[in-house]
């Protein structure tokens, strides 16, 4: 079977790179803010460099984020790192209390794979947005790049959708363990904080 150039999707797309605003973060940000339901398929999560804020998940029911799988050893390298700096410790009650709400739900799929990461955006209307690419939430990029990731709407979020949904019911619940590692880490930045007396 012969593919043309015709036969390609026209729907428009935005490309982003990590020179130009908007980049990743902003636009996850923004594309957050919208949904009531994010459906997140990434390779690994890295708790010390994921920067959700609470205004951008105000409106989303429904986190659910699926990794290949989670090591014990990196997630406590993760919760170190997270316990060193005050601006990541912030963020960490915010997913703790996701998770205890339910919202944020985290499975782990370790015979599943996809490529590239990408994250569904959806709205009472079903879904609205895919962002495809390399998942990375820190400026600078830290490598010499181009690190791109792109935007696409209608149909092929829907499509991304039912992919996710298919990798999901498959993956197992870790929410636990992360409940884990975010309370470790949250406890032991209360511990280095100077006591006020």
């Amino acid at each position: 079977m012969s593919i043309s150039i015709e036969d390609l999707p026209t729907q428009p797309a935005i490309l982003l790179d990590e020179r130009t605003r908007p980049d990743l973060r902003d636009a996850y940000g923004l594309l957050a803010r919208d949904a009531t339901q994010i459906a997140v398929a990434v390779t690994r999560v890295r708790l010390a460099t994921l920067d959700l804020r609470a205004e951008e998940l105000s409106s989303v029911e429904s986190l659910r984020v699926l990794v290949t799988e989670l090591n014990a050893l990196t997630l406590d390298a993760e919760a170190r790192l997270i316990r060193s700096d005050p601006d990541r410790t912030s963020r960490v009650a915010l997913y703790r209390s996701l998770l205890e709400s339910g919202r944020l739900e985290i499975r782990s799929a370790p015979l599943g794979g996809w490529s590239p990461d990408f994250s569904v955006f959806s709205g009472s209307n079903g879904p609205r947005a895919v962002l495809v690419g390399f998942h990375w939430f820190e400026r600078p990029y830290p490598h010499r790049g181009p690190a791109f990731a792109s935007i696409h709407f209608g149909a092929r979020a829907a499509a991304a959708a039912q992919r996710h949904g298919e990798l999901w019911a498959r993956a197992h619940d870790v929410g636990p363990a992360v409940w884990n590692i975010l309370s470790k880490a949250e406890r032991g930045a209360r511990l280095r904080q100077p006591s006020s007396s």
